[in-house]
């Protein structure tokens, strides 16, 4: 029941080549978006100017630590929607994280021949995280400054959710490359 081996033809080999430039240029996509929003501006509290930048961990670091008590939400017309907002953008700083630290673990997953079914699931979850990641920092943005806290947005969301695309379509699209258990696919491997 082994598979029987035949040579590649010449356009069999083109064939390869131009599915495997096609699956490295997503996979270097997804790695440098996922670099790009880790580093480009994110949410900021106006009024917060002690914060050393913009970038994901400082950010991140802010929302966690933030009190909706102090002075830069002095101007929220409720200290508990203030909190809700601040708790809002936390989660969506949270799933960004949980998202790269997936995404860079399983990047390479979009650009070999064979995947795994588990590994592609590593994918499948970075690519979520990453999408409701945007999203909720988005939705944070716009709860923090109706409540009246002014909040400026960088653009990290967009990558971001761009990384969740091409992770969640990437992963769609390694389906047809999984291999389910290597005996059954390659028993040459195994020895008596």
């Amino acid at each position: 029941m082994g598979r029987m081996m035949s040579r590649l033809t010449p356009e069999d080999l083109r064939r390869r080549r131009r599915a495997q430039l096609g699956r490295t240029i997503m996979g270097v996509s997804a790695l440098l978006l996922m670099i790009m929003s880790a580093v480009v501006p994110h949410i900021m509290v106006q009024a917060a100017t002690a914060v050393p930048g913009r970038s994901l961990i400082p950010a991140s670091r802010f929302f966690l630590i933030a009190n909706p008590n102090a002075e830069g939400f002095s101007e929220a017309r409720s200290v508990a929607h203030a909190g809700m907002g601040i708790s809002l953008t936390y989660l969506g700083l949270a799933l960004h994280q949980i998202g790269l630290i997936t995404g860079l673990a399983s990047f390479w997953v979009l650009i070999v021949e064979d995947v795994g079914k588990w590994t592609r699931r590593l994918v499948i979850v970075s690519g979520v995280s990453l999408l409701l990641s945007a999203s909720t920092v988005v939705l944070g943005y716009q709860f923090l400054n109706r409540v009246g806290v002014p909040t400026l947005l960088g653009f990290a969301w967009l990558p971001t959710l761009l990384a969740g695309l091409v992770m969640l379509i990437g992963a769609r699209l390694a389906r047809g490359r999984q291999v389910t258990t290597w005996f059954w696919e390659k028993p040459e491997i195994v020895q008596p």
